[in-house]
């Protein structure tokens, strides 16, 4: 069997009739999975906080946008040549650079990925923070307003709503203080 690197579409295409669309590179590697063909599409999980919402929420994209892996016997080369989103013009890997650097690279994905879902499933709030300990954040509204914040960690208040405690310099002094999420914003 040979590996290849496969450039795919990333528009969003149904994998099989019928079934819900999805972005290119997953759906060609659902297509190579469904003719028996070892396929990876490594995704990449990013927390992000849009608009006015107060939480972050999981955005799944591809970690290689366009493209997929995939060890593909010469018996089934046709078959997955003809997927659906992907590009008949595929690259043959060497089988020292798939041991050495494809292998690893599809293995530290999955690592990353894996953990994004226990932090899904446990809804760690802190965890899904798109800030991390000792970034500097400005804030923009309130009565600190254009001061800037160490950010320290994400905790939820007695409301249930989420707040950054950071440390601000105040009169001379370094002091913690509780922020709205909604009214900072990275420093830049």
């Amino acid at each position: 069997m040979t590996w290849y690197l496969g450039i795919t579409t990333t528009r969003l295409i149904a994998p099989r009739p019928g079934a819900e669309k999805i972005r290119g590179e997953f759906a060609v590697e659902q297509q190579l999975r469904d003719l028996g063909i070892e396929a990876h599409a490594p995704r990449r999980v990013t927390f992000v906080r849009s608009g006015k919402k107060r939480y972050a929420e999981a955005q799944v994209g591809a970690y290689l946008p366009g493209y997929v892996f995939a060890d593909i016997p010469a018996h089934l080369y046709m078959d997955a040549a003809s997927c659906r989103g992907l590009s008949r013009t595929m690259m043959a890997i060497p089988l020292k650079e798939v041991q050495n650097q494809v292998q690893t690279f599809i293995a530290t994905a999955a690592e990353e990925e894996a953990e994004a879902d226990r932090i899904q499933a446990r809804s760690d709030r802190a965890a899904m923070s798109q800030f991390n300990s000792g970034d500097a954040l400005e804030i923009i509204s309130g009565p600190f307003m254009e001061q800037a914040v160490e950010f320290q960690r994400m905790v939820q208040n007695a409301e249930g709503w989420p707040e950054i405690i950071g440390n601000a310099s105040l009169f001379g002094q370094r002091v913690r203080i509780r922020i709205d999420p909604l009214d900072v914003r990275r420093a830049g």
